[in-house]
């Protein structure tokens, strides 16, 4: 707790607002967001594309291609874009995207470990994406930003160097109109009990909610902590069609 006067009254800073306001060196706010929409029964990472595999952990260059020509210089959709992504040494590094419609388009830097997000720098008149834009290699996609939107929407995040992720609330829900689907969300890591299955893409579930037309959430007194390299996020199945919609909230902070 941060103790401060104002005239001659002491008051308590909680430590959630003293990282939220930049009063604790080395620690900041930190969270993931993710939206699938599906035609039926579907399952697996809580992003908006179909398989989720890591890049090699000694990092890899990314190509960037949209589904539509108006995503590029001059165009209507996203013209530049942010790759925030962990270099092969988990060091957290921006590169900035000049993206060419349906043409792809290398990053600079060849090492990429994980890409945590994109999302828009410049934009036409659209002020979105104007089709499916997608950070791939080697065939897998690593990041994605779907028609419309102005950011990604996967869940998952990994851990940098030198950091400890304090997991502190989550909140998750599914809709899906008239049909009712039945959904499980799952809060995953592909660290667990001592073992890295990260090469592998398997995920660990530590927490779970089932929902048909509905949402919830839920604070957490004791907050899972995890380390550097280590990754946390949602999976998801669902039965019928859905959109299914889930944040999660912490605390980064030096080791």
């Amino acid at each position: 707790m941060t103790t401060n006067a104002i005239r001659g009254s002491d008051y308590r800073i909680d430590y959630n607002f003293a990282v939220a306001r930049g009063s604790v060196p080395g620690s900041r706010p930190f969270s993931g967001y993710g939206l699938k929409t599906t035609t039926g029964a579907d399952s697996g990472v809580l992003w908006p594309n179909g398989a989720f595999v890591f890049p090699a952990a000694a990092g890899v260059q990314i190509s960037f291609v949209s589904t539509s020509v108006q995503d590029a210089a001059a165009g209507t959709g996203i013209r530049t874009l942010d790759m925030h992504y962990l270099d092969a040494d988990l060091i957290e590094r921006v590169e900035v995207i000049a993206l060419n419609g349906t043409t792809p388009v290398l990053s600079v830097v060849t090492n990429v470990r994980y890409i945590q997000c994109l999302h828009m720098v410049t934009w036409g008149s659209g002020k979105a994406a104007a089709g499916n834009i997608s950070a791939s290699n080697a065939g897998n996609t690593h990041s994605y930003i779907s028609t419309g939107a102005v950011r990604c929407t996967s869940s998952m995040r990994m851990v940098p160097a030198g950091k400890r992720l304090l997991v502190q609330a989550m909140h998750a829900g599914s809709i899906s109109g008239t049909a009712a689907a039945s959904t499980l969300v799952n809060a995953v890591t592909a660290t667990f009990d001592g073992h890295d299955f990260t090469s592998a893409n398997v995920f660990v579930p530590i927490a779970s909610a089932a929902f048909q037309d509905g949402s919830s959430g839920i604070q957490i007194p004791s907050p899972p902590s995890f380390t550097e390299g280590m990754s946390f996020g949602f999976t998801f199945s669902t039965d019928k069609a859905a959109t299914i919609a889930g944040s999660w909230f912490g605390i980064l902070e030096d080791i």
